[in-house]
């Protein structure tokens, strides 16, 4: 008898782990539209609000009453191209992007995400800003970690961090035009960049944002201060102050910044950090903006404003009027499918 309610208790706790590792790995409802999922990977829109409420009370008072948020794609299933192997060049699908960028690109949100294991192509994920929904995917010449994305409006330019073979500083570009019209699930091709500039003082191109004419491409140090490099752009918003010598363009001004920074925007007088490193809450660090041409280095134990606590894994943050949206890789695959992890498979939208 007693053989006999091991035998019950195992195959409940089988069937137990088979549900909610099911639902782990698919999320919710799941649902796909040209190899790439669309659903959300972890929780329903009720739990994602509520475990927001119950474990971080400062940041939820800050969420608006119509809860403006956006499914992110693709981490349960995208389609991309293969990087690797014998089948290098097709077009594949793979379950470990893990999301890095967001942009605003007039009717668009644009966020790009990166293949963790290096076997697929880099993406965006185009969304519709009205609605929410997916649009399509543009699958990207490289497998960088494209961590900043930072758009033009006045060129009509979306700029992206990416690293050369070399694994050096760099920005690549497309123009709106090409975002409009590439479409993965119809032409099965990557996209090619039409601008790419290698940067000097900059170890390695991991946020960016765009202000008024200059972009602000920063570098992430988990155990020391990074820094913030700001590149002047022309009359045609391209990079100026190239160093012909090495083939690289020079910063107007280099400062220094908090660890751990993982994106960075302008809220008018103020300037904002996304802070996050590993499975700790993350922060959102306020400084006074003094005006591009005045930054000073930045440091959390003289000169910071204030700051908020927010889920771990945050990573680009965007300012649009008197509003702050976060983006978070908690749902990719690897953190997803651990209990530990506060899995935000949304993007938030707080007030300023």
């Amino acid at each position: 008898m007693k053989k006999k309610w091991i035998y019950v208790v195992v195959l409940v706790g089988i069937a137990l782990l088979s549900f909610y590792g099911w639902k782990l790995i698919n999320g919710t409802s799941y649902k796909e539209e040209a190899g790439t999922n669309t659903n959300a990977a972890s929780k329903k829109l009720d739990e994602f609000f509520s475990e927001l409420e119950e474990y971080y009370p400062k940041l939820y008072q800050k969420i608006p009453a119509n809860k403006e948020t956006f499914t992110i794609p693709g981490l349960v299933q995208t389609s991309s191209i293969k990087a690797e192997g014998k089948d290098e060049g097709e077009a594949d699908q793979t379950e470990d992007m893990t999301p890095q960028g967001l942009s605003f690109v007039e009717d668009y949100v644009v966020i790009s995400a990166y293949s963790m294991s290096y076997s697929h192509n880099s993406v965006l994920w185009i969304l519709d800003r009205q609605t929410g929904d997916y649009v399509k995917t543009i699958v990207l010449p490289t497998t960088s970690h494209v961590g900043g994305l930072a758009y033009d409006n006045q060129q009509k330019r979306l700029w992206v961090t990416t690293t050369d073979d070399k694994s050096a500083s760099q920005i690549s570009a497309l123009s709106l035009d090409t975002l409009q019209k590439e479409d993965f699930s119809k032409s099965e091709k990557e996209v090619t960049f039409e601008h790419q500039y290698n940067l000097a003082q900059i170890e390695k191109s991991s946020y960016m944002a765009y202000h008024e004419g200059r972009l602000l491409v920063g570098y992430f140090d988990k155990d020391e201060q990074g820094h913030l490099g700001i590149f002047e752009l022309d009359a045609d918003g391209l990079p100026v102050r190239q160093d012909n010598e090495k083939d690289t363009y020079q910063p107007q001004q280099v400062v220094d910044t908090p660890e751990q920074v993982q994106g960075v925007a302008i809220a008018g007088n103020q300037i904002v950090f996304s802070q996050s490193y590993g499975n700790k809450d993350s922060k959102l660090l306020f400084f006074e903006n003094p005006g591009l041409e005045k930054l000073p280095d930045f440091e959390e134990k003289d000169n910071l404003q204030a700051e908020l606590i927010a889920p771990p894994y945050m990573q680009q943050i965007v300012v649009d009027g008197q509003s702050i949206y976060l983006l978070f890789e908690s749902s990719s695959f690897k953190y997803r499918i651990n209990p530990t992890v506060t899995s935000i498979d949304r993007i938030i939208k707080i007030g300023l």
